[in-house]
């Protein structure tokens, strides 16, 4: 539309100046044009904003109908007449983004006009002076106008195949992302996590106490580090196998986890030997949790004759608190304190937890 109104502003002082006999027709024709053109453009940017392409068709045919008659009113400027009318077509496909169905309905009423210009023109008209001429300049507007309308199409299709290939690319970019995302966790999850029971292992335990010594640095928090074997565990693979042993580890593993409360973790620390890392608050003592672990798995009830007197799968434990003051030495020395006091554990008959000094 603001294109239709220019191109009027522009035939006005161009055809005005070329043609000043003319000048009141071409003023009078050009100024209908651009009252159209701007009645579209108010038309689109308020009640008609959704039907553009319907005005923009009708702003068009204005155009063609006042090219036109020009052309049949003034046969001398039939030569401009015969340019726009081979013109605005591949004007039309370039510029405007018309659906196909719709361009291809101008173009008809485009071409019909031009036929009836060419068929119907003054004798004296210098834009055709026979039918044969007609229908090879319609020919030709047609020609012309289809390949713009092709070559835009085109353009539009190319333009969009690229964005979809792009998205595509992005899009399988992002889930190979995920993918390598997913299996980067699984990877670190199955690195860290024992086989047999589910439970963390030694890597995870390291990674853990990382982040244990961070807390009580920043935070001044205590833990207590727990040391478990169960008692006389070779007794049960020596005499039921070790398909069986397996169970009564994993069994055990499920009791350990539940008598622990949120926040806490156990570990596999290797064969029998189980570990665990507890969160102290003010209101616990060093035994509160060892004792809790030691009953769960006494609860079990899982036979055990080689370990009298209880004849049922029991559990020692070590315990060594660490706060601030021992930041100082490493991980294995924690351990090794808790180990010191399962070992006593051990040597006092089992099924009981002791408490480093």
């Amino acid at each position: 539309m603001i294109l239709a109104l220019g191109a009027a502003v522009l035939n006005t002082a161009l055809l005005a100046s070329l043609h000043p006999q003319s000048a009141g027709l071409v003023v009078g024709v050009n100024g209908v044009v651009a009252v159209f053109a701007a009645v579209g453009y108010v038309a689109v940017a308020s009640f008609a904003r959704r039907y553009p392409e319907a005005i923009l068709f009708a702003i068009l045919l204005v155009v063609d109908l006042a090219t036109v008659g020009i052309g049949m009113v003034r046969p001398e400027m039939g030569a401009i007449v015969a340019g726009y009318l081979l013109l605005l077509p591949m004007v039309v496909a370039l510029v405007l983004p018309w659906a196909t169905r719709i361009h291809i309905a101008w173009l008809c009423v485009h071409a019909g006009l031009t036929l009836v210009a060419t068929l119907f023109a003054p004798p004296a008209s210098l834009l055709v002076t026979n039918s044969f001429e007609g229908l090879s300049l319609l020919l030709l507007t047609t020609v012309v106008s289809q390949f713009g309308h092709v070559s835009n199409l085109r353009a539009r299709v190319n333009s969009f195949l690229q964005i979809q290939r792009i998205t595509a690319l992005n899009r399988l970019g992002q889930r190979d992302h995920l993918r390598l995302d997913r299996l980067n966790q699984l990877l670190a999850q199955s690195a860290t996590t024992d086989e047999l029971t589910g439970l963390r292992n030694r890597l995870g335990l390291a990674s853990d106490l990382n982040v244990v010594r961070s807390r009580i640095e920043r935070q001044a928090d205590r833990y207590e580090i727990l040391m478990l074997d169960l008692d006389r565990f070779k007794a049960i693979n020596d005499s039921l196998g070790h398909v069986a042993g397996d169970g009564v580890l994993r069994a055990a593993a499920d009791a350990i986890s539940a008598a622990l409360r949120p926040g806490d973790r156990a570990y596999r620390y290797g064969g029998e030997e189980f570990l665990v890392v507890v969160r102290l608050n003010e209101r616990d003592d060093a035994l509160m949790a060892g004792e809790r672990i030691r009953a769960s798995v006494e609860r079990l009830r899982l036979s055990n004759a080689g370990n009298p007197p209880h004849g049922v799968v029991t559990v020692s434990i070590g315990i060594t608190t660490v706060g601030q003051a021992d930041l100082a030495v490493d991980d294995e020395a924690w351990v090794s304190r808790a180990d010191a006091a399962l070992y006593r554990a051990k040597e006092g008959g089992g099924n009981r937890c002791e408490v480093s000094a």
